[in-house]
């Protein structure tokens, strides 16, 4: 309060220039703040030679091992057993006779779901072939009438012809979904009646018996791994991958592949088939990719989750350097430097060839030696003042 009291006291004048200098020191002090250096902590590497490798990397999984866990089919019990531990067997030869503890009704339902469905799949047969004789008359009609008189577009004749032909087309279209529905409800009500229905358990493949689990008078179920065949036959592995990738992926490629579920287990692999035609799912196109994996471990399961990695270029022997060291600078590839003279940070185009996961291949700018700035960190979120300047290609050499 003295302050304000001594203030008021003072002649315009005074006043005035007391404003004027506490101004002045208030620019000064914002001056002097505003222009402290940060400490800035530059991480730096020397270019040499190495070996850059670009990676597809996707979740797939195992679609064949080499052998076959057999499942009993049959709710029921063992009768007789006609293999051994070691024993060869060819496909369809038989393994086990299951009779079935049912009941009648059981048999009978199940029995009666099957024809049910059968004829369900009949009737969509029948139903696509009326569909595809409506969609054959409705196009010819409107050939017939409208196209041959040269209707215009617009015309009313023209517009209704014309869509009675595309929704005749498009019924029989969807008759085939239909179709298809009605052969996986086939499928299900006959594997629902084998269920329910004694009978032999044959081999689906050929091959060695191992891991043999059943002895006769045991209970059994479609979850009974009753055993096992192994055959010579090559593993195989499936993923899918976008549209942005498939053009990097063709045949002969190198993969890696790690079974999550067995931790450290990775199997080298070589890219067989590459899809031509992708997969709409909700919209989004995908590829299927299938790998070779040869002979695998007994451990190694169809259905297991594996990381699959598709070496799709790669270069030996040449510069490279970490990624992070990579810039654009004025719509070009570039690094930067510290010139060792005035300390400032300088940036030196160059061309890049494969980029890799951590590294990327230098083709021209820079030598080998030569050392460039990888990362910087910095005090304090202030502005480092630490744009530099730009040198001539090879600025280093």
């Amino acid at each position: 309060m003295k302050i304000i009291e001594k203030f008021k006291k003072l002649s315009k004048r005074n006043k005035i220039l007391l404003l004027i200098g506490l101004v002045l020191i208030a620019i000064l002090l914002s001056k002097t703040l505003g222009s402290k250096k940060e400490a800035v902590t530059y991480k730096t590497e020397k270019v040499k030679k190495g070996n850059v490798v670009s990676l597809v990397s996707e979740t797939g999984e195992i679609l064949t091992s080499g052998k076959a866990d057999i499942n009993s089919t049959i709710t029921g019990v063992v009768e007789e057993v006609y293999v051994k531990n070691q024993d060869m067997v060819k496909s369809g030869q038989s393994l086990f006779k299951v009779k079935s503890t049912a009941s009648q009704a059981e048999k009978s339902t199940a029995y009666s779901s099957y024809l049910g469905a059968k004829n369900t799949l009949e009737s969509a047969k029948s139903a696509q072939y009326t569909l595809q004789s409506n969609s054959f008359s409705a196009n010819q009609k409107f050939i017939n009438d409208a196209v041959a008189r040269d209707l215009l577009e617009n015309d009313p004749t023209y517009i209704q012809q014309h869509a009675d032909w595309l929704a005749a087309e498009a019924n029989y279209l969807n008759q085939q979904q239909v179709i298809k529905k009605a052969q996986v409800a086939l499928s299900a009500a006959w594997l629902s009646y084998q269920e329910v229905t004694s009978g032999i358990i044959k081999s689906p493949i050929s091959g060695t018996i191992a891991n043999l689990a059943l002895s006769a008078g045991q209970e059994v179920n479609p979850e009974t791994i009753a055993l096992m065949i192994k055959n010579n036959s090559d593993s195989w592995a499936k993923l899918a991958v976008s549209e942005s990738d498939i053009s990097d992926i063709q045949a002969g490629q190198k993969a890696t592949v790690i079974v999550d579920a067995l931790k450290g287990s990775e199997i080298e692999g070589i890219v067989d088939r590459v899809d031509d035609i992708g997969t709409d799912t909700s919209g989004i196109i995908t590829y299927n990719i299938y790998v070779n994996l040869g002979q695998v471990e007994e451990n190694i399961k169809a259905g297991m989750t594996v990381q699959i990695d598709i070496e799709t270029k790669s270069a030996q022997d040449v510069l490279a350097v970490t990624n992070s060291a990579i810039k654009t600078y004025q719509g070009e590839k570039a690094v930067q430097v510290l010139d060792k003279k005035s300390g400032e940070l300088l940036y030196i185009p160059v061309e890049i060839g494969i980029v890799g996961d951590s590294k990327t291949e230098i083709l021209k700018g820079i030598s080998e030696g030569d050392e460039i700035i990888t990362s910087q960190t910095t005090d304090s979120s202030q502005d480092s003042g630490s744009s530099g300047g730009i040198l001539p290609m090879g600025g280093m050499r």
